[in-house]
């Protein structure tokens, strides 16, 4: 699958439940883009129209942030601030993406010889204030 659009931010909820649709096949969402590009408004929309209640906020500075859905575990991760992959060997990051439950990984560049594994890749590029490039990849 690979999709893309060119969207305003009001109509993320539209890209959130293609999303969705592919949760049920694969349970790791990577985003890339550059700061502020919307990879945390993404995940925002995602969890809302899925019916997580929680407070969702970007983890940059506690790294993974945990959201109860239906009496599972969604797993938020935010890696713009590791260094070096050994950092992530110290909270289990393997342990957590092949764990079954849906992670949505932010910054991913530094973990993705270590996803060997289904996952989608979404791409966000800034086009404006309010305008988005999105695309969407199935990676097999």
């Amino acid at each position: 699958m690979s999709y893309k659009v060119i969207c305003s931010l009001n109509k993320i909820d539209e890209i959130s439940q293609l999303i969705i649709d592919k949760i049920k096949t694969v349970k790791t969402i990577i985003l890339r883009g550059e700061l502020g590009s919307g990879k945390t408004t993404i995940v925002k929309s995602v969890l809302k129209r899925m019916g997580v209640n929680d407070s969702v906020t970007s983890p940059t500075f506690s790294i993974i942030n945990e959201y109860d859905f239906a009496g599972n575990i969604i797993y938020h991760f935010d890696l713009y601030r590791i260094e070096n992959i050994e950092d992530l060997d110290v909270i289990g990051f393997e342990d957590y993406i092949y764990s079954q439950s849906i992670c949505f990984i932010e910054w991913p560049e530094i973990v993705l010889s270590k996803i060997n594994h289904k996952y989608l890749d979404i791409q966000i590029r800034y086009l404006g204030e309010d305008k988005r490039e999105i695309i969407i990849n199935e990676i097999d």
